[in-house]
């Protein structure tokens, strides 16, 4: 005879397990896999994939990698020295290879074998290279973007001519070449060079000065000299067509006409500065690199769809490609590692039979400790509970109750002095000293700190940022326990034949073990029970 709780859990876990074997068999089955293998302490900055094999550049050097299909294994063939330069930029042709440092640019024309540096001035603002683009009609024609100014090769990089013209004081963070005409973006908005022309005209305004006009006349272009910076400006660019998209902090807007006006895509879904914007080929569709996580844009909804199975947690994705033409595989280069999203990773398509994988299931839910359970666990570890902030609200008020008490005490001692003086003689009288002493004593309060203190500005800073980490504290032990439990689940309803991926997906539920534990001072380990998937 079953007892009720029973009853009642195998309702719940049977809707539980029908409700994620619909919305996986409904899903696009993909899922983000760690790729920098054998590289350690990854702080990804550029990736190219070429037709024999793929490069990775790093904070420190560049790897490559002849088998893309397998993309975990990495060889070093550059490697910066000991000291502040640090790799920003890479790009890639045949077997030329270009690297960009904040110290200069770096060329090789043998595969990464022999190393030269190209380019280097004697302003350290201007070799530091931000962004490399090589012509997709004219593979000698190469331009990179700096911390001040723009510069040309028309040789593949042997000689350099600057371009920067009324933008040499300017930060460009993207330069891209598109048949004659060259956009660069970077502090205050988006600018086009034309061949008809030798200065640069700013088609968009990423802000303005107050009472300026932020529209820029058609065909007039802007001469800006040293004037105040602006906002964060345009970080990224990408042309599609006659479409260009571009990534102003937390927006993409989009232009038909070369600029002269600006359309918005809907924000919804999406978080962080936009990194990068990456179109298929194949399917048209719009993907985003942000500094929280990778998003995909959905036409129908009008709204982003975050691409986070597999990443436990929100990444800094500095830029998104595709391998090959059939585009089967997304890349995801991140401050943190290369991801690669692989497709068949979960059972979607495939029959479960619930009432046989029921009892495993009723372990895993059973056994550990609940995500409203995990929540308050990293709250209490990170202190940063709301009550906290209430807390410090009341006691800030409470404060004025408190009496402001001054004790003072003092002694004085004096004494009187005459002098006379007359023709014949002079003489002093001294009087008798006088002695005196006093204590005094007050009590005061500030009632009208019962309603407002100065406290209370501060507090609301802290409540701000306590806020804010807690959010992300939380969105980062959300991510990891939803990818476990869907890994649990997928060791039970659909057990890999091959060793070597169940240890991968064995090895991948303790490795999120151990990010809840760091989040919640080791709560779920101290709180499973023998037997749990994962333990």
């Amino acid at each position: 005879m079953y007892k009720s709780e029973d009853i009642m859990f195998s309702k719940t876990a049977v809707t539980v397990l029908a409700l994620i074997f619909l919305s996986v068999s409904a899903s696009s089955q993909e899922v983000w896999v760690g790729k920098d293998g054998n590289i350690k302490n990854v702080d990804a900055r550029a990736m190219v994939i070429e037709e024999d094999g793929a490069y990775l550049a790093t904070r420190t050097g560049l790897y490559r990698s002849s088998d893309i299909s397998q993309g975990d294994k990495w060889e070093e063939v550059f490697l910066l020295p000991p000291g502040e330069n640090e790799v920003t930029s890479l790009a890639v042709r045949g077997k030329a290879v270009l690297l960009g440092t904040r110290r200069g640019l770096f060329k090789s024309e043998d595969g990464a074998k022999n190393w030269r540096n190209t380019f280097r001035t004697i302003i350290p603002e201007k070799s530091n290279i931000l962004s490399i683009d090589i012509s997709r009609y004219n593979p000698k024609k190469v331009i990179i973007a700096t911390a001040k100014g723009i510069f040309l090769s028309e040789d593949f990089g042997s000689r350099w001519q600057e371009i920067s013209a009324n933008l040499r004081n300017r930060r460009i963070k993207c330069a891209v070449l598109n048949k004659n005409v060259i956009y660069a973006a970077g502090d205050g908005g988006l600018y086009i060079r034309r061949p008809e022309g030798a200065g640069w005209e700013r088609i968009y305004v990423d802000s303005a000065p107050e009472g300026a006009d932020a529209g820029i006349p058609e065909g007039v272009a802007e001469t800006f000299e040293a004037e105040e910076p602006l906002s964060g400006g345009v970080n990224c660019v990408t042309i599609k067509g006659s479409r260009i998209y571009i990534g102003v902090d937390k927006n993409i807007f989009y232009s038909d006409d070369e600029g002269k006006s600006w359309k918005t895509l809907p924000a919804g879904g999406l978080a962080g500065t936009v990194n990068y914007i990456l179109i298929s080929k194949t399917t048209e569709k719009l993907f985003c690199a942000a500094t929280k996580g990778v998003f995909e844009f959905d036409e129908k909804k009008n709204i982003w769809s975050e691409l986070y199975r597999g990443m436990d947690k929100a990444r800094n994705v500095t830029s998104l490609l595709f391998c090959g033409d059939d585009e089967k595989a997304l890349w995801a280069v991140t401050e943190r590692g290369l991801y690669k999203m692989e497709t068949g990773r979960y059972a979607g398509g495939q029959y479960i039979d619930i009432e046989k994988n029921l009892k495993s299931f009723k372990i895993v839910f059973d056994n550990e400790p609940t995500f409203r359970e995990l929540q308050q666990a990293a709250i209490r570890f990170s202190d940063v509970s709301p009550e906290k902030i209430r807390s410090w609200q009341r006691e800030s008020r409470l404060k004025a109750l408190v009496p402001k008490v001054a004790v003072g005490a003092g002694n004085n001692r004096s004494s009187n002095t005459e002098i006379y003086t007359s023709a014949t003689r002079e003489y002093a009288v001294v009087g008798p000293e006088d002695y005196s002493s006093k204590l005094d004593f007050s009590v005061s309060w500030d009632l009208g700190g019962l309603i407002w203190s100065d406290d209370q500005t501060n507090i609301d800073v802290r409540s701000r940022l306590n806020t804010q980490l807690r959010n992300d504290i939380l969105d980062d032990l959300r991510r990891a326990y939803y990818e476990r439990k869907r890994l649990q689940f997928e060791l039970i309803a659909s057990p890999p034949r091959d060793p070597k991926a169940r240890f991968e997906r064995e090895l991948r539920i303790q490795e999120l073990t151990q990010s809840i534990d760091d989040l919640t001072g080791n709560y779920l380990s101290d709180n499973m029970k023998k037997g749990t998937v994962g333990q």
